[in-house]
């Protein structure tokens, strides 16, 4: 494995413990929380390891959610901001007292980690407060206010011709993967729980992208229970080859770890040691491909200290930093019928997209 050489910095203060929806909501602001705690307590940052660093987000501006989001959609949320007493959806994402500022924390730490990256002040970064992805651009969604990945990659649009977007949360990006559904310069790969099983219930193997965007977005889906051996299949016999073919100048990678057995709101069966290997490859097509620009961001996740574990080991292995014991445990595996499903989508995405 490729060792960064200028760090991996965590962007988190306290400030962002505001994107809160209560106690009642299944959304626990504190996971990043507990999850420094972990890397701190293991010299993961800190103590011998001084080159990994933890750095205060900023606010993303209102300039900068144009980029994706709709002005009526900002006024919006502005103005449910101020009392706190409406749903900003159907009914997952209530508004609360503050609600546009706090979104305004979380957006700019995904911002921060991508310009440490893009300086070179920092080889990778993470905002494990981000990976809000169900925010379309004129609504929220899912527990999610703003999209800082979507507005993030239209940052990156800026600077970069190719950029991908790597999503392994149980339920499906569709906020980033339609707002870029058209997009030539995007590569979306979503790996996701079949919608026909959990919200939002979209991310067909069919759908490909659009228009001059056809052929940059790849959904997986894959059902219910579905172990460490179906992730890491699809990672070896169809992520890294999309990037490959993509070669991107700059890779975002959405840490969703509600995937994990025994999450509250979804029903797939990966492990800590599932999402660490699949994160080391992607880290190390981050060197072969574009100097290592990758950022991490988090997602869903609704064990909370499940949750922190995962995140903690994800940033160590970017790190190169082995310190989690769930890395050694046994990787969780299919029923047979449903690998061999598995390994005939990778085959038919393979070819329909001219993988090598």
């Amino acid at each position: 494995m490729v060792c960064p050489l200028h760090g991996t910095s965590f962007v988190y203060d306290e400030s962002l413990l505001a994107y809160d929806f209560g106690t009642d909501h299944p959304l626990k602001s504190d996971r990043i929380k507990k999850c420094l705690a972990i890397l701190s307590a293991n010299n993961v940052i800190g103590g011998n390891q001084s080159k990994n660093l933890v750095v205060p987000p900023r606010n993303s501006t209102d300039e900068e959610l144009l980029l994706f989001h709709t002005e009526a959609y900002l006024e919006f949320v502005k103005g449910a901001s101020k009392t706190g007493k409406v749903f900003l959806d159907a009914g997952d994402t209530p508004a609360f007292p503050g609600c546009y500022e706090a979104s305004l924390k979380v957006v700019g730490a995904t911002l921060k980690a991508i310009e440490l990256v893009v300086s070179g002040r920092s080889e990778h970064a993470t905002n494990f407060s981000g990976g809000l992805h169900h925010a379309r651009k004129g609504n929220a969604s899912g527990f999610c206010i703003f999209n800082d990945c979507a507005v993030g990659l239209s940052i990156l649009k800026k600077s970069f011709s190719r950029i991908a977007y790597i999503d392994i949360d149980a339920h499906h990006g569709d906020g980033v993967v339609y707002g870029f559904y058209d997009d030539p310069d995007v590569l979306a790969v979503d790996i996701h729980q079949d919608g026909n099983t959990l919200f939002p219930g979209t991310g067909h193997q069919y759908e490909v992208g659009s228009g001059e965007g056809e052929g940059n977005t790849i959904n997986l889906p894959v059902p219910p229970g579905s172990g460490d051996d179906i992730l890491l299949t699809l990672a070896r016999e169809v992520v890294v080859p999309a990037l490959r073919k993509q070669k991107p100048a700059f890779i975002i990678l959405q840490c969703g770890a509600d995937g994990l057995e025994g999450d509250p709101l979804a029903q797939l069966s990966y492990t800590a040691g599932g999402y660490i290997s699949f994160v080391k490859q992607i880290h190390e097509a981050s060197h072969e491909l574009c100097n290592g620009r990758l950022v991490l961001v988090g997602g869903g996740g609704y064990n909370p200290d499940a949750t922190a574990n995962c995140w903690a080991a994800e940033y160590a292995a970017i790190s190169c930093v082995d310190f989690s014991p769930e890395i050694k445990m046994p990787l969780s595996k299919s029923n047979r019928w449903t690998m061999e499903k598995i390994r005939q989508m990778a085959v038919s995405v393979r070819e329909s997209f001219g993988l090598d």
